[in-house]
């Protein structure tokens, strides 16, 4: 071929083609993490509109930011400019809230980035994780990507981790062992004699505190993690701060990991937006607060609502949703869910969570929400 004629033949697209794709081994194995259905799927799956749909299903706060992060969304005038590389004024404000020093804050965009980073710089093909089922399944589909095991222990018929099954499981190829407290989807903490107990192990620990300020202690663990080099604590602003939409998530580290964490990541881990509705967050908690008050106080109204009905089970929960089990005899999961769709109630479900049961988890929204749930739910009653 001429040397025009082949270079003509390069600028040509798809000059080659062909109806086999390349092998890439790399990206087989990858299981995707499924989140809860968006409001616009749902109202174009079943017709509703979306002002008149109630979503329930993702954990997000009902009430939004707080004004004053609102306030300083609007007055910013710079949104062109990249933000802060050092983060320095949300690293300060995170300090301030948690009592830890900005030596051990890795910021990420949103807790899910602070997952993935850990992920990448402790788990090697065909190492382990361990955790405890059932959990975030977020923690599956991270491990899937970095080509290692997890290892799901089951948890007690109390949802509690069952310790001695955890221990027994450690074998050369684990490197952590990661719990959510309170868990997501079931509610419940992880008492400190059980982390300080898998602390002796060596073992990276990573405790997944999203919905901590919800908790019966909302100061987590974040004190303990200067004292021991195996600790990692995550928190976000997705939940108690309603920043769910601007992914502003943050991990407290052992400081001989932060530097690394911080090399491995590129720069601008967060948004000009997060930045400042988080650090004005920080700045106004009474604010944060008292929202956060009024979810516990609707979580426990919540909690009677559903324990009302003898076909549903909810479990005690210290995050701002309950889970419920559904009982199949009485109610099958097919006619729970349709008649909460019908009533345009968006809830998140769990066929067979524990390996018999279904489950439904209700995040706890404004107490009109909470009324149009009965409401809903009342239809069922007199079917049954």
């Amino acid at each position: 071929m001429k040397p025009d004629s082949m270079k003509s033949a390069l600028l040509t697209p798809h000059a080659v083609t062909s109806d086999r794709r390349p092998h890439q081994p790399d990206i087989d194995h990858l299981l995707p993490y499924t989140p809860g259905e968006s409001l616009q799927t749902f109202s174009q799956r079943t017709g509703i509109p979306a002002n008149n749909v109630i979503k329930l299903n993702a954990n997000e706060s009902p009430y939004g930011p707080v004004p004053s992060a609102l306030q300083m969304l609007r007055d910013h005038a710079w949104y062109n400019q990249y933000p802060d590389v050092q983060a320095q004024s949300l690293t300060e404000a995170i300090s301030r809230y948690t009592g830890l020093e900005g030596a051990h804050i890795v910021l990420g965009h949103g807790s899910m980035e602070v997952i993935r980073l850990l992920w990448s710089l402790f788990l090697s093909p065909g190492d382990e994780i361990i955790t405890c089922s059932p959990t975030f399944s977020l923690y599956t589909s991270a491990t899937r990507e970095r080509k290692a095991y997890l290892r799901n222990i089951p948890r007690r018929a109390d949802y509690s981790i069952d310790l001695a099954a955890v221990l027994a499981e450690l074998t050369p190829a684990a490197r952590m062992i990661v719990l959510c407290s309170p868990n997501n989807p079931t509610g419940n903490p992880l008492p400190e004699d059980d982390l300080l107990t898998l602390l002796k192990t060596g073992l990276i620990v990573v405790v997944d505190e999203a919905y901590v300020e919800f908790s019966s202690h909302p100061t987590g663990y974040a004190h303990l993690v200067p004292h021991y080099q195996n600790l990692v604590v995550m928190r976000t602003f997705s939940k108690w701060a309603g920043l769910a939409g601007l992914r502003v998530g943050y991990g407290l580290f052992p400081q001989w990991i932060v530097s690394a964490a911080r090399q491995a990541q590129y720069p601008f881990a967060v948004n000009v937006a997060g930045h400042l509705a988080a650090t004005a967050t920080l700045n106004h908690l009474d604010e944060a607060r008292e929202r956060v008050q009024w979810i516990i106080e609707e979580r426990e109204r919540l909690s009677h609502v559903l324990a009302g009905y003898p076909f549903l089970n909810p479990i005690p929960s210290e995050g701002n949703f309950i889970l419920a089990r559904i009982d199949h005899q009485q109610v099958s999961l097919c006619q729970f869910q349709s008649t909460m769709e019908k009533h345009g109630l968006l809830l998140r479900y769990f066929p067979l969570l524990d390996g018999r049961h279904d489950y439904v988890r209700v995040t706890v929204g404004l107490p009109e929400h909470t009324t149009r749930l009965a409401e809903a739910i009342e239809q069922i009653r007199v079917t049954v």
